[in-house]
């Protein structure tokens, strides 16, 4: 994947996280906005507009966007150090509304099979992932495609208020200011 789709794939990844779980809460909102705001981790992208695009394209086809979300990061050439950011992203939307729900930690497995940076990196990273997301799974073609097929089996996603998510980020925004 070229670097600059990089930042897009980040937001992305953000946005994904943020709504795998079928609720969307203004904790997360809030910490996306200030990953662009304070650690510029999405580059040259407009947040808000970007974000209002994505709400409107997971209302329209639900859990198509989640698949197609993985199928791209399936396809990226990221390095180890790109893979590492991405699960910083997963991390830290996660753990913004301050409760780890089943969805998101079978979000997060179907991610790592995506990813080759091995689990020793990601522990050294992210000490606090062992407790909730590490396993000792192997990642054969046939328990990927399992793990998949679990994690949509019977997943429909909500109708996503899109005024009250672009209300909010508005006010993170000028907040930030």
């Amino acid at each position: 994947m070229p670097d600059n789709n990089f930042p897009h794939l980040l937001l992305r990844t953000a946005f994904s996280f943020m709504t795998c779980d079928g609720h969307i809460d203004k904790k997360e909102i809030v910490s996306i906005m200030k990953m662009a705001q304070e650690k510029y981790l999405f580059g040259q992208v407009e947040v808000d507009k970007e974000l209002e695009e994505m709400l409107g394209k997971i209302n329209r086809i639900g859990t198509e966007y989640l698949k197609d979300f993985f199928r791209k990061v399936h396809r990226a050439h990221l390095s180890d150090e790109e893979q590492l950011q991405m699960i910083q992203v997963a991390v830290d939307i996660i753990y913004a509304d301050l409760e780890v729900k089943e969805d998101e930690v079978k979000f997060l497995r179907v991610l790592r099979t995506m990813l080759d940076v091995s689990d020793s990196a990601i522990l050294n990273n992210f000490p606090q992932l062992a407790k909730d997301f590490m396993w000792e799974d192997d990642f054969t073609d046939a328990y990927v495609k399992q793990l998949y097929a679990n994690y949509f089996k019977d997943k429909k996603m909500p109708v996503f208020d899109v005024s009250d998510v672009m209300d909010i980020t508005q006010e993170v925004l000028e907040e930030l200011k």
